[in-house]
């Protein structure tokens, strides 16, 4: 349930509020920028949901968990689900800042993987903090409550989420990244990434894709495949390659393109190093042996009623 808010805001104040009780992964509740009035003080009070500051200008004093903090300029600091807390805007140097409120299932786990562990209330970002603003401002723009502006919303509150996490400072603090996944889950999605984009990929972007290691990454593939990525993907290319010589009467240069060699000499080199013969004299030989199958099982011959 919302705490009361007994605060008089002043013209610099913006806010969208929605509902506070909603469900599901991650919500926005609300969303805001602020120009504090000098010593301004909210609570204490007890308030429900996360609320993720990021401080534009100026600077004041946060007290919550029991400590002192004083979040400035280039810093994020977060009021924490049903904690009391009390912040209060410097007299000379008041705060600016943006925030987002959100709620959900996920809510606790994403402010940790920021870096909002147990004790932890102030960060120090590295980004830009005006795209923090950017991002707020973007929600302002549409308002108005229904189904297409809640969905837009809920985007821009993830990207917000997603800047605060990649340039947060607090990698000493911050509870260790969680893998999503298994990793024979991992395995499969990078072969599905693979099937699907051989032709224009490299081991790198297969690494990213999937978002670990690539030390850890390259460990459990060989584990469960038995080959490394690069020999994967190799294979893929061949395999289609080989698929590309036998079904098809494209150029030689078509299918090394179409397989991701930029260079038909480079394509031939490397499928002569696995098959030990050219793709020109491969796709001859299999069409030679599927002639001789058709002879062999009499395909195309007439028989003794001329049919």
């Amino acid at each position: 349930m919302k705490a009361k808010d007994t605060v008089t805001r002043n013209v610099h104040y913006r806010c969208l509020e929605y509902d506070h009780d909603q469900e599901g992964d991650i919500c926005l509740v609300a969303c805001g920028m602020e120009r504090c009035d000098p010593g301004i003080n909210f609570g204490p009070e007890v308030r429900d949901c996360y609320h993720l500051h990021v401080v534009l200008s100026g600077t004041g004093v946060l007290l919550a968990g029991g400590k002192e903090f004083h979040p400035h300029f280039g810093q994020m600091f977060l009021l924490k689900d049903n904690e009391e807390v009390q912040y209060t805007a410097d007299k000379e140097n008041p705060w600016r800042y943006c925030w987002v409120t959100y709620s959900g299932n996920d809510a606790k786990k994403i402010s940790e993987e920021i870096g909002f562990i147990d004790g932890v209330y102030c960060i120090d970002t590295s980004a830009d903090v005006h795209e923090f603003f950017e991002l707020v401002y973007k929600m302002h723009e549409k308002p108005e409550m229904n189904y297409i502006n809640d969905l837009r919303r809920r985007g821009i509150l993830l990207e917000y989420l997603a800047l605060a996490m990649e340039t947060s400072k607090a990698k000493t603090q911050r509870a260790p990244v969680r893998k999503m996944y298994s990793p024979e889950v991992y395995v499969q999605k990078a072969i599905s990434f693979i099937d699907m984009n051989y032709a224009t990929i490299r081991v790198g972007d297969i690494v990213r894709y999937i978002g670990l290691t690539r030390s850890y990454f390259a460990t459990i593939f060989r584990k469960h495949t038995g080959v490394s990525p690069q020999e994967y993907l190799l294979q893929c290319r061949f395999r289609n390659g080989v698929r590309l010589l036998t079904e098809t009467d494209l150029p030689i240069q078509v299918i090394a393109e179409q397989i991701g060699y930029e260079d038909p000499l480079n394509f031939s080199r490397a499928f002569k190093k696995v098959y030990e013969q050219s793709p020109t004299a491969y796709r001859k030989k299999v069409q030679e042996q599927i002639e001789d199958e058709k002879r062999i099982t009499g395909e195309g011959k007439v028989t003794a009623n001329g049919k």
